[in-house]
């Protein structure tokens, strides 16, 4: 997305404001940027009847890319608006914030608000009665009849929460297992994303950050690097699929400790932070035990080669390799290159050399030929010895 790019708003698309729930629920979690964007969508929505350009909320709201950027996520994150790509420009649909009771009762949105402001804060949010006491009981429930004197055709049904998480079961199984949080917020709003995405409950989604986690920290990243993974379609070679059997059946650490085993050696300290560095890239540890093995291939010691194995690895961070079958497909691309160029290498230094040098070479030159040197060698002979008399 660049400023100069357009967008047109979706039509039949208008939402009505709510600034009590925004101001007093969104606002300490999503932030005054992300709230005064909403606030200008909302003010400046026109049924899609034209294009804009994105440098016109920017100068509206004296916001950089970099900040405007970071506040379409956030609203993203929390369901408030969604950005389609349409062709080279973009349509923006909006979405209505939940009422302050729906907001209370979603797990997420909850321990993220109690984090900013507070339990006693988020608790003298919740509805209540004169005395203090909290409507817990709705009037249907108290007086069943009242229930039956209404069509059930015509009352309102229930709004329910979609893509609520568990956060609190979420966080016990982290405390049982030791994980932690790098940064809890933006964490929690990314687990919530990705459960969101991908129809998970919150014990999927707990699954798969515990098997990605980085030295007991749970990484986003990482997660996000497992979900690209895609099929690799290859015939691989024995020693191929031995590779990536082992480099798929292991961890980082469990992988490097079996080499070192074979080479009646331990794991050094450094090498504990090498492995770290690689996973902070964003690499799965199937993709980080080739990198192992191909830097033990590479360079013969007890040790890990600190050097090599970071470039190989930001390497495979830059291009984007997420299992271990790129990373064998990789390295047998660079292998079949580096032959190429030794041929082609081989080739041209065989072409500076004479044909008459080589012990192979054959005098194809015709007898007419021959004897018209011959003659020519016998006159510049005769020559330089007049010129020596």
């Amino acid at each position: 997305m660049k400023p100069n790019d357009r967008f047109s708003f979706l039509k039949n698309n208008r939402v009505s404001q709510d600034p009590t729930t925004l101001v007093q629920c969104y606002l300490p979690i999503i932030g005054q940027d992300a709230l005064s964007l909403y606030l200008y969508i909302l003010a400046f929505w026109d049924d899609g009847q034209k294009e804009h350009l994105f440098a016109a909320i920017l100068n509206h709201l004296n916001f950089g890319m970099d900040r405007l950027l970071k506040a379409f996520k956030i609203l993203a994150a929390f369901n408030l608006v969604t950005l389609y790509q349409n062709g080279d420009g973009y349509k923006l649909a909006i979405h209505q914030t939940l009422s302050q009771s729906d907001f209370l009762r979603h797990t997420v949105y909850r321990t993220l608000l109690e984090k900013r402001i507070g339990d006693m804060a988020v608790s003298n949010l919740r509805q209540e009665t004169a005395d203090g006491e909290a409507l817990t009981v709705p009037l249907s429930r108290a007086f069943p009849e009242i229930e039956d004197l209404a069509s059930h055709e015509d009352a309102p049904a229930k709004k329910e929460l979609v893509n609520d998480f568990d956060l609190d079961h979420f966080r016990q199984l982290m405390a049982r297992d030791g994980l932690r949080f790098k940064d809890e917020q933006s964490d929690v709003l990314e687990l919530f994303k990705i459960a969101d995405e991908k129809k998970w409950t919150w014990f999927e989604t707990y699954q798969l950050a515990k098997g990605t986690a980085v030295s007991q920290v749970i990484s986003i990243k990482r997660m996000r690097e497992k979900l690209a993974q895609k099929p690799v379609s290859s015939d691989f070679n024995p020693q191929e699929a031995t590779i990536i059997r082992e480099a798929k059946s292991k961890t980082a650490l469990e992988f490097l400790a079996g080499i070192k085993q074979t080479r009646n050696a331990g794991i050094i300290h450094a090498e504990r932070d090498l492995l770290k560095q690689m996973a902070d890239l964003g690499l799965l540890d199937e993709v980080i035990n080739v990198v192992i093995l191909l830097t033990f291939n590479k360079v013969d010691s007890a040790n890990l080669n600190e050097k090599y194995a970071m470039k190989v690895a930001n390497d495979y961070s830059y291009s984007k390799i997420r299992s271990a079958e790129e990373a064998v497909l990789r390295i047998r691309e660079k292998n079949q290159k580096g032959h190429e160029q030794k041929v082609a290498k081989t080739n041209q230094t065989k072409t500076n050399v004479p044909k008459w040098s080589n012990p192979e070479y054959k005098n194809e030159t015709s007898e007419e030929t021959r004897l018209e040197l011959e003659r020519k060698k016998k006159e510049m002979l005769a020559r330089l010895e007049k010129g020596g008399d």
